[in-house]
């Protein structure tokens, strides 16, 4: 694999049965075009060709004219593709991309473009590791939860990661995850030091073999080095903040998958804030099922669980949590 993509092998990517039968399904109809194709997973973006991991080898492909090449949403890191290495050829060609079991995307604005466009980011995860930094101006509750409610809303498991933890006083940091434990109290909540060894054996406790995570933070959080204290080595660059207000520059211009110790997978991707809320119903309703399903106690069909008599909510969930829920709820994306 090329330097930075820390992949070793394709034996360590999560080829599950319902890919694999896709891909028989997928292959069959290419080898009767003959083309006969390799199952590949796409492991980095960046500006050139994505780079794709197969039984065989890992190397950098291009798209098939069949696919229409409209924007960033064609193919994304994580995505499972048929790869056919046309004879005479310099690449290989991906010839078709293959069902995505879900996808985290972002809605982006290009130029002058009246309609934004969206733009998957990763495809195929399992959890995302929402990461914010306990320095500077502190944890943005209302914007963990925002990306709690995002996050679950792409059908992924969130689990929310507060770096620099050695850099603020304990007594901060209690009061920090007690007031998010009320607010999310099933999201796994960890508080990390790059130069903490236990605290990052406890993170690396969530990557279970063929799992894979994607991080989300904006530039600064430590997304890179806290790859790196996962890996144990200095794979990826890392660079420094400013001392005004702990904003960091982009270090990481690429989206790549890589591989951790003892199984796991996770991509690292550019600094990004946050993700738009595409469904805020059922995105709501998937990361407050517990509201959900006190809701259906409530004596109105359209309680907003206020003040309305008979609400089933209220006495049921706890109010920070509710609150968080009704203020998403209110604005209404």
């Amino acid at each position: 694999p090329e330097k930075g993509t820390v992949l070793t092998s394709f034996d360590h990517l999560a080829y599950r049965t319902s890919t694999r039968e896709a891909f028989e399904k997928a292959n069959a109809k290419l080898e009767r075009q003959g083309k006969p194709c390799d199952p590949g997973c796409v492991i980095s973006l960046d500006r050139g060709y994505p780079l794709v991991c197969t039984p065989r080898a890992t190397e950098r492909a291009e798209l098939a004219t069949s696919i229409k090449k409209s924007d960033d949403s064609i193919v994304a890191v994580g995505d499972w593709v048929a790869l056919h290495q046309p004879r005479h050829h310099e690449k290989a060609v991906i010839e078709c991309v293959l069902p995505r079991r879900n996808e985290i995307m972002r809605v982006k604005r290009i130029g002058r473009e009246r309609q934004p466009r969206r733009q998957v980011l990763a495809a195929n995860v399992d959890i995302v590791l929402i990461c914010q930094s306990l320095t500077g101006d502190g944890i943005d509750e209302g914007l963990l939860v925002r990306q709690m409610v995002a996050v679950a809303g792409c059908k992924a498991a969130p689990v929310f990661v507060l770096t620099k933890g050695d850099m603020v006083d304990d007594a901060v940091i209690e009061a920090t995850c007690e007031r998010i434990g009320r607010i999310a109290p099933d999201v796994p909540l960890f508080v990390v030091s790059v130069d903490d060894s236990a605290s990052i054996d406890r993170l690396r406790g969530v990557f279970s073999p063929f799992t894979t995570g994607l991080l989300l933070g904006e530039s600064g959080v430590g997304k890179s080095s806290l790859v790196n204290a996962l890996l144990g080595e200095q794979a990826l660059a890392t660079g420094d903040v400013r001392a005004s207000d702990d904003k960091g520059r982009h270090t990481t211009v690429a989206r790549r998958m890589i591989e951790l110790p003892g199984g796991g997978l996770v991509i690292d991707a550019p600094g990004l804030r946050t993700l738009q809320i595409l469904d805020m119903e059922a995105s709501l309703k998937l990361a407050f099922e517990d509201i959900a399903q006190a809701a259906l106690g409530c004596r109105f069909r359209d309680c907003t669980h206020g003040d309305e008599p008979g609400c089933g909510v209220r006495d049921a969930i706890a109010p920070e949590r509710l609150e968080a829920y009704r203020r998403l709820l209110s604005s209404g994306r």
